[in-house]
């Protein structure tokens, strides 16, 4: 990457535009989101409107990377 070139990034605006349609403000509400930038790093955004919602997305998130991670080594 060149050093004139901005790291990439999803800009914050979007990442909250995404948290404030998951749910009204009377809702357990958030998102997790994952990507990669040019070098291939992760990059995770989080934003929660409590601790239970985020207990919950983890929880989901983690069950879905077993099942991945299963389905992967049923292949190989």
């Amino acid at each position: 990457m060149s050093d004139d070139k901005e790291a990439f990034s999803i800009p914050s605006g979007f990442v909250e535009k995404i948290y404030e349609i998951s749910g009204d403000s009377d809702k357990y509400k958030g998102v997790i989101m994952v990507a990669a930038n040019e070098s291939g790093d992760p990059i995770v955004y989080t934003k929660f409107d409590s601790s239970i919602t985020e207990l919950g997305l983890t929880r989901a998130l983690s069950q879905y990377l077993t099942r991945i991670e299963k389905e992967n080594e049923e292949i190989i």
